[in-house]
């Protein structure tokens, strides 16, 4: 039996931004679970997949992979969550029994084929208009009222953390932390330089100062959030357009260089990333977390081999995703992670290209869209 539901959807990559329209959505099938979506993430991410840096599988595609509400339903086999249940979202569902998932890295799951589709495991779709079949963007789809996920995409949230919260948590609070504090090797009293500070570079702010960096320098061309990565932690800020940011971490570091460097803005390309690669000492770490479009990153191969300096990419936290989640909320709860100062504004479903225009023009480091009724 199909539900009628409110979702925004992405039509091509020819689309100026989102279409809000009404979807008919299926009972979850076994092992899957339909959640009432009360709040979704605007993450730089769903962006991409409008203008085609990271397309998605197939098209129209409903976006949104950041969110948090309620179990509606249930599919047969399902004994992890009931109907009733505070849940938020994940991306990449590990199966948890291959090699990498039983070594901690569910991120990598070798036994699912969800990273950056847009069909459910088995191929198929969920939504549907007009007898058309419409995607979920990176298996999700949360700017919708109501999503059907595999059981293994949510994760059950105390009552004590709101939805709003909850729905940045799945993408890129776990991505910025987890590039930090389990991908990189920041050992205590360690430099850390993180390259953009919007969402994921706050977190990873976060994330260099919770493994113990003596110094974490935060770059962005943005004043405002050259501010805020001082409240996260950031213990010197750097204008990358009026500054060489090499030369000021070898000033902070008496010439040695950084670390570790984590490299999370918006839309990379191989000379930022050579830029970031500059920023780092002997046997220092480069981290690169961002989206880019295919390039060539501008190393010298000679200083690679002679310092012994590590390029490393970093999908969803560099662990395993359901862990760092539930980390972050029992350290958010305990006061000891910011998660309410991400969150600059909230926006209706039929507001999501306002909050898009507002956070590529820098006004917002992280928007929440309401979705459905909710806490």
């Amino acid at each position: 039996m199909t539900r009628t539901v409110s979702a925004a959807i992405i039509e091509d990559t020819t689309a100026d931004g989102f279409t809000v329209t009404e979807l008919e959505v299926d009972d979850p099938k076994p092992g899957e679970v339909r959640v009432e979506v009360h709040h979704a993430g605007a993450c730089h991410t769903d962006w991409h997949a409008v203008e085609g840096d990271l397309p998605a599988g197939r098209y129209p595609v409903v976006g949104g992979h950041e969110g948090a509400g309620v179990v509606s339903a249930v599919g047969d086999g399902v004994d992890t969550v009931e109907v009733g249940d505070r849940v938020l979202t994940l991306w990449i569902p590990s199966c948890g029994t291959c090699d990498l998932c039983l070594q901690g890295y569910q991120n990598l799951c070798v036994e699912q084929e969800s990273t950056y589709a847009s069909t459910l495991p088995d191929g198929t779709c969920r939504f549907h208009r007009d007898g058309e079949d419409v995607g979920q963007f990176l298996l999700l789809g949360t700017f919708a009222e109501e999503i059907v996920v595999p059981e293994a995409a949510v994760v059950p949230i105390p009552d004590e953390l709101p939805t709003d919260l909850a729905s940045i948590i799945g993408c890129g609070v776990v991505t910025g932390f987890g590039s930090a504090a389990s991908r990189a090797d920041i050992e205590p009293n360690d430099t850390a330089v993180v390259v953009g500070a919007g969402n994921v570079g706050l977190n990873a702010v976060q994330g260099a100062a919770h493994a113990g960096a003596g110094q974490i320098v935060a770059v962005d061309p943005v004043a405002s959030k050259r501010d805020t990565a001082e409240t996260f932690g950031a213990s010197h800020t750097v204008d990358p357009t009026t500054t060489d940011v090499a030369e000021t971490v070898a000033t902070l570091t008496d010439g040695t260089g950084a670390d570790a460097t984590i490299f999370c803005v918006g839309v990379g390309d191989g000379d930022l990333i050579g830029d970031a690669y500059d920023t780092l000492g002997p046997r220092g770490e480069l981290v690169v977390t961002a989206t880019a479009p295919d390039d060539s990153i501008a190393v010298n191969p000679v200083d690679l081999i002679t310092t012994e300096k590590e390029i490393k990419g970093c999908l969803y936290g560099g662990a395993s995703p359901r862990r760092t989640a539930s980390r972050l909320i029992d350290a958010y709860l305990d006061d000891r992670y910011l998660l309410d100062e991400l969150v600059t504004s909230q926006y209706d479903l039929g507001e999501i290209n306002e909050a898009y225009d507002a956070l590529l023009d820098g006004e917002d480091i992280h928007s929440v869209i309401s979705v459905s009724t909710g806490d």
